[in-house]
């Protein structure tokens, strides 16, 4: 354990010093930086220095969990050794068991939430299909299943009543705002319309 807090020591120095650590540029420095280069406000980090910060931080982070399963494994096996040394076979059947029931449990609802979900995912599937998909794995199945059954949501349709006045509120407004398109449409050679005129 004294291991594991020396590991985790060390890194939390490691880490807060590489956090402290910001490259100061000396005052001659920052007369010959290019002025084309943005300068960029205190209270901001650099997208590639943070990148590298979390990249750090996730190595360490998985070094810290192999190393934890790791003491964690050592730690049994010795107990378990010194157990066997003490003669205390009885308690080792006993933990033996008692993991042994638990892994069982974990497995008999795992099992029944496969057996769950394989069924409704083949009820989603035609009659005829259902025995050709039974034999495929669960993730498969999953996809073959989304994949047959979702349909594209249709594409909306303007349903509403075409207007004589162009979509204006009035045939002045229309003949105001767009002059063009209201001669265009009233003209009777040209809009499509035929207009009847009686008299002289």
């Amino acid at each position: 354990m004294n291991l594991m807090k020396d590991f985790n020591n060390t890194q939390i120095k490691e880490v807060k010093m590489s956090e402290t650590q910001v490259d100061t540029p000396d005052v001659n420095q920052e007369s010959t930086t290019v002025a084309s280069e943005p300068k960029q406000p205190i209270d901001q980090v650099p997208y590639a220095r943070f990148k590298e910060l979390v990249d750090e931080k996730n190595t360490m982070k998985a070094d810290y969990e192999s190393l934890r399963s790791k003491v964690k494994g050592e730690s049994e096996t010795r107990q378990l050794k010194d157990m066997e040394s003490k003669g205390e076979y009885e308690k080792i059947m006993a933990d033996m068991n008692a993991r042994l029931e638990t892994s069982e449990k974990k497995s008999k609802a795992w099992d029944s939430y496969q057996a769950t979900r394989r069924d409704s995912l083949l009820s989603r599937l035609p009659e005829d299909d259902r025995a050709v998909y039974d034999g495929l794995p669960l993730d498969k199945l999953e996809l073959h299943v989304d994949k047959h059954t979702t349909k594209p949501s249709p594409a909306s349709v303007d349903n509403s009543q075409a207007t004589s006045t162009g979509g204006y509120a009035t045939f002045e407004e229309w003949a105001a705002v767009d002059p063009v398109g209201y001669n265009k449409a009233n003209d009777p050679q040209t809009s499509g319309k035929i207009k009847i005129a009686y008299g002289g």
